[in-house]
């Protein structure tokens, strides 16, 4: 009951605990609140009362009591940061559980191996378990093993087994009167769907689960916030402000959780950016920057921060108050560990440029620079964005247009695992503004052919739509959605304060087998390789065919002649 309806099986335990009831049902009254307040509630009181429970298990004598109390006591202790503590709960209980009760066990270590990232270790765990749920006939278990296992499947790239587990537990929950895991079986194949690139997909099944949802009167802001995600990967960013927007009215009337709402509006900020809606951006993000500070969340803040200055940057505020401000968020991004750093300095610098404040401009430029050797593919165009500035502001044509070189370099071959949140229409804003500074360095220099090039390569990003459809290529697939899902799951640890290296591995990993994969594509494919080249445009025109280019550079029509 306490998944089916929390609040109801929570005030049960409580009066069972009134009746000083024998230790059996105390150890079950306690285990019940110390689930509710591991997943609603306060996980010190949620910790507190399982080792309650596993006391009175204890007592009672029951090693399979004491086994299941374990279990849970191990995942909480996982989630609150004492790994160690909790894998050696999870191994004592595998140990004293016997058959039906094991496999349970059995089942709450692979979810505790998943959130770890040892997914192998996960999966060799809910592979003992299913077979031992389903001979015992528990539906409900088994339906629950089946959707951690898909998961796991999609953490290792199988796409195909992943679908196949979520399809056998969707037909599991659909004999029982788990509403809620029904709905939330539908979300998880729309997040699946999402994390292999079926954007369509995606939308369709969020929608259905958050309609099963709204029969249950569950709230939907977490959802909301998932499908902001989606449109936002989908280049559909007033759709995605929409939809937030819609949300936090919502919540609004029903007087919900600051906490969700706060969320809601750095969404709603975030899409309001790339929609290209700075006002409603400040708005949005000024307030989520509030509410974070007062909830003490330091990384939800210093992100809602960082929005917020970039919004006031482009609605053309300029001050050295903003420059400031920028470089703290920055530096206090550093002490968070977030791989967003290297763009707050590249922010900073790049305001404390416009106010002719050349020094305070390298020296934050240079440490947004020093990202373009390593860290994810964003944060290493960020820095070669920040390594075009430098050079621009002393006088290089040719170190801007090698940096905006290397920088589209990184975007071409990594666009593939830029597919979660806002990230790939981010990157696309990062390559247009390099294309752009080659343009004006090209201009500058009086080369026509050079310019011709850097408009085209300009347009060629610019003008890129996102693909709303997985790959067809089989193996960039599996790489693709792996990435993904771990992506995903190595940002969420990190917002926890929780960095999880196992993830972080996995995704450094990844990301090198997919830009493998990807040029390996290139290479084989029919000029599939190939560069835009003024030479060979000019030998298709012939002689007496000419082509007009029109170039938009700093607000100026340049019209190159070709021929």
């Amino acid at each position: 009951m306490v998944f089916a309806a929390p609040g109801e099986a929570r005030t049960k335990a409580e009066a069972v605990l009134r009746h000083r009831p024998e230790p059996l049902h105390a150890s079950v009254a306690h285990q019940v609140i110390g689930i509710w307040q591991r997943d609603f509630g306060d996980m010190r009181l949620a910790l507190r009362h399982l080792r309650r429970a596993r006391d009175w298990a204890a007592r009672a004598g029951s090693a399979d009591r004491e086994a299941d109390v374990l279990a849970t006591l191990g995942v909480a202790l996982v989630h609150s940061g004492r790994t160690r503590q909790g894998l050696d709960a999870l191994r004592r209980g595998v140990g004293r559980g016997t058959g039906h009760t094991r496999a349970r066990v059995l089942f709450r270590r692979a979810y505790s191996w998943w959130v770890l990232g040892h997914h192998k270790e996960a999966l060799e765990d809910v592979r003992r378990a299913v077979p031992v749920l389903r001979q015992a006939g528990d539906v409900i278990w088994t339906a629950r093993a089946l959707t951690l296992r898909a998961t796991v499947h999609l953490a290792l790239g199988a796409v195909e087994r992943a679908d196949a587990d979520f399809a056998s537990a969707e037909d599991l929950w659909a004999v029982t009167d788990q509403e809620h895991d029904k709905a939330d079986a539908v979300e998880s194949r729309g997040l699946a769907a999402f994390r292999s690139g079926d954007v369509p997909a995606a939308l369709r099944l969020l929608d259905e689960a958050e309609e099963r949802y709204a029969k249950l009167g569950t709230p939907t802001f977490m959802l909301s916030i998932r499908r902001c995600e989606v449109l936002m990967a989908a280049g559909l960013a007033a759709e995605a402000l929409a939809e937030a927007d819609a949300a936090i009215a919502e919540l609004d009337s029903i007087g919900g959780q600051s906490t969700r709402k706060a969320e809601l509006l750095l969404a709603a900020a975030r899409a309001a950016r790339l929609a290209d809606d700075p006002a409603t951006a400040i708005a949005r993000a000024a307030l989520a920057a509030r509410l974070f500070a007062g909830q003490r969340r330091s990384w939800w803040e210093a992100h809602a921060r960082l929005v917020l200055i970039g919004a006031r940057h482009a609605a053309g505020r300029r001050s050295g108050r903003l420059v400031a401000d920028a470089a703290a968020v920055a530096e206090r991004l550093v002490e968070l560990g977030a791989p967003a750093a290297p763009e707050a300095f590249l922010l900073a610098g790049r305001m404390a440029l416009g106010l002719g404040r050349t020094a305070d401009a390298e020296r934050y430029l240079a440490v947004a620079a020093r990202s373009r050797r390593s860290g994810p593919p964003l944060a290493r165009m960020t820095g070669w964005a920040a390594q075009a500035l430098r050079a621009r502001a002393a006088g290089s044509t040719r170190g801007v247009l090698e940096a905006c070189r290397r920088g589209l370099g990184v975007l071409d071959d990594h666009r593939m695992t830029l597919g979660a949140s806002e990230l790939r229409a981010r990157a696309t804003a990062q390559g247009a503004e390099l294309a752009a500074l080659a343009q004006q360095a090209a201009l500058r220099s009086g080369g026509p052919r050079q310019l011709l090039v850097w408009s085209e390569r300009w347009r060629a990003t610019a003008l890129s739509a996102p693909p709303t459809r997985p790959p067809a290529d089989p193996e960039l697939l599996s790489h693709m959605t792996a990435y993904r899902e771990i992506a995903a799951r190595a940002e969420e640890t990190r917002m926890e304060g929780r960095p999880v290296p196992a993830l972080e591995r996995d995704q450094r990993r990844l990301e090198r087998e997919i830009r493998s994969r990807t040029l390996h594509m290139r290479a084989e494919a029919p000029h599939g390789g190939d560069r835009f080249d003024v030479g060979r445009l000019l030998e298709r025109l012939g002689d007496g065919v000419r082509l007009v280019e029109l170039a938009v550079v700093d607000g100026r029509v340049q019209v190159l002649l070709c021929g």
